[in-house]
């Protein structure tokens, strides 16, 4: 498959997950319409440090940007009387990124291998998934005061890949950490992973 690639600095996409981003730059908005148009998947490519940033040839594969990305389908919500846009892209899944080809676009489309995960929960881990959603939870009701917020919130919590992927966003106070739980392939690993982080003191409190 193919993607548009849009690098962030210390922003992950998760699957089954909203994220909201604010877009300005024009090829940026260029490529948002043609991806909402054509209903072109678009990935987040994780940048660790903004100043390795630079120009990458057709053929090569993006050295700043982590390879394991999350990818979605974007909605555009908002078009602004200065041109920018409100998005939420729709988290999908993830892939593996390739290299970049020439599709004649001011932004990069890269090629892309989708990556397969082990969404089964096993029974020993229940207890910590169960445990992250009362973390979880607790947030929501403490950080979103609008009720018909909190209502919304909670009804998008349907499953386990739901609920690992809003505690990572959400409550993973450091990004590369928040990366590091996209980037296992077994929910379970990943349910460990942040079950850890519960007893450290690296959650948003």
């Amino acid at each position: 498959m193919e993607v548009f690639l849009f690098p962030l600095v210390n922003v992950s996409l998760f699957p089954k997950t909203t994220k909201p981003l604010n877009i300005f730059e024009p090829r940026y908005l260029e490529m948002v319409k043609i991806a909402a148009e054509k209903k072109s998947p678009i990935a987040i490519g994780f940048i660790e440090d903004a100043s390795q940033v630079g120009p990458v040839m057709i053929g090569e594969t993006v050295p700043y940007v982590r390879p394991v990305a999350g990818y979605g389908f974007v909605q555009i919500v908002e078009e602004r009387l200065n041109g920018t846009l409100l998005v939420f892209l729709q988290g999908v899944g993830k892939v593996n990124l390739g290299k970049v080809v020439d599709r004649g676009t001011p932004f990069m489309v890269v090629e892309a291998q989708e990556i397969n995960e082990e969404t089964l929960v096993k029974p020993e881990s229940k207890a910590g998934l169960d445990h992250l959603l009362k973390i979880l939870t607790r947030w929501i009701y403490t950080h979103i005061p609008d009720p018909s917020q909190q209502e919304v919130f909670m009804k998008g919590l349907v499953g386990p890949e739901e609920v690992v992927g809003a505690f990572s966003s959400y409550l993973v106070r450091d990004y590369d950490l928040q990366q590091m739980s996209l980037e296992f392939d077994d929910i379970n690993k990943k349910i460990d992973f942040l079950h850890r982080l519960t007893e450290s003191n690296e959650l948003t409190t």
